[in-house]
């Protein structure tokens, strides 16, 4: 059973919302979603998903809500742009979204139901399930800051369904806010879905993406991501290392800046303190931080499990002590990077920065 009103399922056994009294309904009501008009309203995808609204659009697709004719049950449709389909690499990272959500098959990863191809012009596209809320990186926006209560819960779920991923095989290289999708109505407990796996590192399709081209989202890349080294799960690791500091002060360890200087500022630059931007965040909150985000991927937490079971005893749910409390592993936290390429990229980053490079042995 659906309440139109805020949106949560009950089981079959209820007549009225426990939370806000609606009567439920059988199904969803469609036209009480919020969305914007679109001139494919009425289009049938694959023969079975009818659209009936635009919800938005990102770097290279649209989204749109649609119905499941059979069903009535709501689903999003992401269509990738005309411009976007005519470039070999991203149609196949588009189609490489679908294949990972079907991999990860965890409750913390959307859920992709389908995938095909525009009739009208062959544009492929991606029907997923239907979420009901915001992205972190909206909330965030609005909110600036998020308090532990809520905060660690829901970073404990990304770092679950993150964990999930790299389980398959698989690293999502593009870990931020607006890919941590917030389900349920305001002010309650979230549910969590990670987002977006378009730019996700299938080990069996590393030839996807060419040496040298560095791949995420500048605020939240890796210092191996910067020098294009290759991704493992340390990576997502750190970027979720960066959204936790975010969270809890409001802000970017590393302001948004020029571009070459920012990066380079994510290879080189120590980052700074939480409690620093922040009053009232205590050590070990701070040392979990400081722990996901340590350049050396060796100083970071060895796996996302490891990252959420630290979350864990912050929220008091597992016994023991932190691991963020130990000693670091490499106690000199510099980027090493790996070929001539990368150090190459890391000599001209530190000089950006007015820095003599170290010494890459």
């Amino acid at each position: 059973m659906f309440c139109a009103r805020c949106h949560r399922e009950y089981d079959a056994g209820h007549r009225f919302c426990p939370y806000d009294g609606a009567e439920l309904a059988e199904a969803r009501r469609v036209e009480l979603f919020r969305f914007r008009p679109t001139r494919l309203r009425g289009t049938v995808f694959g023969g079975r998903y009818e659209v009936r609204g635009y919800l938005g659009k990102g770097a290279m697709a649209r989204v749109y809500l649609a119905v499941e004719l059979e069903t009535g049950q709501p689903v999003a449709i992401k269509v990738l742009e005309a411009f976007a389909a005519r470039a070999e690499r991203t149609r196949e990272r588009f189609v490489r979204e679908a294949q990972s959500a079907a991999m990860i098959g965890h409750p913390n990863i959307i859920k992709v139901l389908d995938a095909g191809a525009r009739d009208a012009d062959g544009a492929p596209y991606l029907v997923m399930e239907y979420l009901f809320g915001e992205s972190l990186g909206d909330w965030l926006r609005r909110e600036r800051r998020m308090d532990a209560d809520l905060a660690i819960p829901v970073l404990s779920q990304a770092a679950s369904g993150l964990a999930a991923a790299h389980r398959a095989g698989i690293i999502h290289r593009d870990v931020k806010p607006d890919n941590i999708y917030l389900v349920g109505a305001q002010g309650d407990p979230y549910a969590v879905k990670v987002l977006d796996f378009g730019l996700a590192k299938i080990q069996a399709a590393d030839h996807i993406t060419a040496t040298g081209t560095a791949v995420g989202t500048l605020e939240y890349m890796a210092p191996e991501q910067v020098v294009s080294d290759r991704p493992d799960a340390r990576t997502d690791v750190y970027g979720l290392g960066v959204v936790m500091f975010r969270t809890f002060t409001g802000e970017l360890p590393f302001p948004r800046s020029e571009q070459a200087v920012l990066l380079a500022r994510q290879l080189a630059t120590p980052p700074p303190r939480p409690s620093d931007r922040r009053r009232g965040i205590d050590p070990p909150l701070e040392a979990v931080i400081l722990k996901a985000i340590r350049k050396r991927p060796e100083n970071r937490y060895p796996s996302m499990e490891a990252f959420r079971e630290d979350l864990e005893r912050l929220a008091g749910d597992r016994d023991g002590p932190l691991t963020a409390e130990g000693p670091l592993p490499e106690p000199d936290d510099v980027y090493v990077p790996q070929g001539s390429f990368a150090r190459n990229a890391a000599i001209y980053f530190y000089r950006r920065l007015g820095m003599e490079a170290p010494r890459f042995d």
